[in-house]
């Protein structure tokens, strides 16, 4: 299918996507209840912004998008967008279970292991 650095140029917008996702949910926390209401816009967009983590998550995620575009010329849309999409899902439930003290219930952990036979019969031809 492809080159060693081709699948190089997979994995890494799979992790960086991930820690991005961990860092907004690290960022977001930190935040509290917030309130989306547009009376309340600014003061929210304000306080994302003084973020750390929710803004070094954000670069973190475009990073991400670049790599997953170069990945997209190197692999077909129909298999690299469901490994992309279900790698991410196996890393942040995994990172968010040790890092932030998430539950995995049998079925979360069972459909990780549906999701990982699914990614190498998509990865197979």
């Amino acid at each position: 299918m492809g080159t060693p650095q081709s699948y190089l140029i997979l994995v890494i917008p799979i992790i960086t996507a991930s820690i991005a996702q961990l860092l907004f949910k690290r960022g977001i926390s930190t935040l509290g209840k917030l309130d989306f209401s547009f009376a309340n816009l600014l003061s929210l967009i304000f306080k994302i912004f003084q973020n750390g983590p929710l803004m070094i998550g954000a670069v973190i995620f475009v990073i991400s998008f670049l790599f997953y575009l170069f990945s997209l010329s190197k692999f077909q849309l129909s298999v690299i967008y469901p490994i992309f999409v279900s790698s991410g899902i196996i890393v942040v439930s995994l990172a968010s279970w040790l890092f932030f003290k998430e539950t995995l219930s049998w079925p979360q952990i069972s459909g990780i292991v549906v999701i990982i036979f699914g990614i190498f019969l998509l990865a197979t031809k």
